[in-house]
């Protein structure tokens, strides 16, 4: 056999074999669901003295506040939290609390939202003052979430 047609041959089952790995690749991926399962952590400690300091502050605000996720930069801290879920057909509406900070120097704020999650769609919408409702900016995972929140209030 020539060198020439041995390299032929070397490519033809190189060739195959990262073809056959990428179609099992496309068939695993095409297998699993498409939104892995998502659920909060619990809540980190840091989070809740901050919830906890800033609901003595809020006489009127409730306690019973599931923690959903957080992110912390040098620009802003913020953490999310549901509470009250219900279901009506197709939409689970719940209050969202979101804890937040522009920097460590500056005051911590909180903003108490009503919002519901369209579990046919996979998208979250807020409720404006006028009692409208718009798409929540997406981010990584929503659908997932959305799954998780519709979850929480099962069909009666």
């Amino acid at each position: 056999m020539s060198i020439v047609s041995r390299l032929q041959t070397s490519v033809g089952l190189r060739t195959i074999v990262i073809t056959g790995s990428m179609a099992v690749a496309v068939s695993l991926a095409s297998a699993w669901p498409s939104h892995a399962s998502w659920a909060p952590k619990p809540e980190p400690k840091f989070w809740s003295e901050v919830r906890q300091q800033m609901m003595d502050q809020e006489t009127s605000a409730p306690s019973d506040w599931t923690f959903m996720e957080a992110m912390q930069s040098p620009k802003i801290d913020a953490a999310e939290y549901l509470r009250d879920p219900r279901r009506k057909d197709q939409t689970v509406t719940f209050q969202a609390l979101l804890l937040m900070r522009k920097g460590q120097n500056n005051p911590w704020g909180m903003r108490q939202l009503s919002m519901r999650a369209q579990c046919l769609d996979e998208v979250l919408e807020r409720q404006d003052q006028q009692g409208g409702w718009s798409v929540y900016p997406g981010r990584h995972r929503t659908a997932s979430k959305v799954n998780w929140i519709c979850a929480q209030a099962p069909n009666p």
